[in-house]
């Protein structure tokens, strides 16, 4: 899979990190299985069966955090985004962010 994501016949500049790169075209990369240059989520029999959860709640989960708290740095803390390699590429320092309600009134959090 790490090999299929890299293939410089198929990616342009493959070892960038560039998520906004599907916006452009989303249609041209199928992440159900069917685009064999991009598999996220494995394909045919194998393909993860968590996929529809994924695809239709991980955006509204994420909205939701960020609409209900505000989120910053600890005190004294600055953003570190260097990287390390291993089998997932991974941050050399963990993000640690504290989260604090934005929103006041209890009913809204219902």
């Amino acid at each position: 899979m790490w090999t299929i994501h890299r293939d410089p016949l198929v990616w342009e500049n493959p070892s960038e990190f560039k998520p906004d790169g599907f916006l452009n075209d989303p249609q041209k990369y199928d992440f159900s299985g069917n685009s064999f240059q991009f598999l996220p989520f494995g394909s045919g029999r194998r393909v993860c069966p968590g996929m529809l959860l994924a695809e239709r709640m991980a955006m509204h989960f994420l909205a939701t955090f960020f609409h209900l708290f505000e989120w910053k740095l600890p005190e004294g803390e600055k953003l570190d985004l260097s990287e390390r390699f291993g089998i997932v590429v991974r941050k050399r320092t963990p993000m640690i962010v504290v989260p604090s309600p934005r929103l006041h009134d209890s009913d809204v959090h219902a």
